[in-house]
């Protein structure tokens, strides 16, 4: 029995060791138009990868690659764009046919594309409600479930979910974004534990606001408790949150934090979530005076 608890010590050793030391050779980024998507994909670029962008805008997308193609690395480098609705399974079908066939299957899933909306529950509604869920859950689950198999012969990847600290943390005026993220760091962890033993590993990157086009648009409605709140934690630079995803993916970090008022916000909401309760519940009454 000692033997055989040794050999899977090692084997789970050696697993983890050849998911640090992976370079990778193929990106696939959904939401690879702007923000965080696209800061990761530059960085993917500067190591040498080659790299796909999957976002709905093609103005945007041609942006993007002509902003990553200033950045390649050597000439054999490609950098393609792509553009489908990750929530529309038809579409997205022919796409990975098209990704496959262009680079490969890739060594690196990142999925980045989503929404965000700050409404009450009671005023929102069902067709918004289901909008952020489709995009933000099933877009993601669709994306992996198309290239999951591939990456399981090749018995090497990585997958790494965006969600937010508003996955970790419920918050005033997000009761359909933090569903969705939610369940998204909920599914990244059923998936870890399920093709772990593939070599696949999975990770969740979790930011507070990041200054992102994203985060400028939602400013025109964001309800004033909502962008109270948030003040307080304050707002990330894109660079910060690329640098804190590269070094968490490289070691198959599950849950990465962006930020050190990030990292406090979860620990006190983990640790204390009375307390951390009651302090949100007087900046909602104080933001509403």
């Amino acid at each position: 029995m000692p033997e055989i608890v040794a050999r899977r010590s090692v084997k789970l050793i050696y697993k983890y060791k050849k998911l640090n030391d992976m370079k990778f050779k193929t990106v696939v980024i959904t939401g690879g138009s702007s923000g965080i998507g696209l800061d990761l994909a530059k960085a993917y670029v500067k190591q040498g990868c080659d790299v796909a962008l999957l976002a709905r805008n093609q103005a945007k997308l041609d942006d993007a690659v002509l902003a990553c193609k200033a950045l390649l690395k050597h000439e054999q480098q490609k950098v393609k764009a792509y553009s489908v609705d990750v929530a529309d399974a038809q579409a997205l079908t022919q796409c990975v046919a098209s990704i496959k066939q262009e680079l490969s299957t890739p060594d690196l899933l990142i999925l980045s594309a989503g929404i965000v909306a700050s409404e009450r529950f009671i005023e929102q509604s069902d067709a918004g409600f289901e909008s952020i869920i489709q995009t933000n859950v099933m877009g993601s689950r669709l994306v992996v479930r198309a290239f999951i198999h591939d990456m399981i012969k090749q018995k090497q990847g990585q997958v790494c979910f965006v969600s937010s600290l508003g996955g970790l943390i419920s918050g005033y005026g997000y009761s359909a974004y933090g569903a969705s993220k939610f369940a998204v760091i909920g599914m990244a962890g059923a998936l870890r534990q399920e093709i772990h033993e593939y070599g696949i590993g999975v990770s969740v990157l979790c930011p507070p606001e990041v200054d992102t086009p994203m985060v400028h648009k939602e400013a025109e409605t964001i309800l004033p408790q909502t962008r109270f709140i948030k003040d307080i934690g304050g707002t990330l630079q894109v660079e910060t949150v690329t640098r804190s995803a590269l070094k968490g993916i490289a070691n198959n970090r599950f849950i990465i934090i962006p930020g050190v008022l990030g990292k406090i916000a979860y620990v006190q909401a983990r640790f204390m979530p009375r307390i951390f309760g009651w302090f949100v519940q007087q900046m909602v009454k104080l933001s509403s005076k």
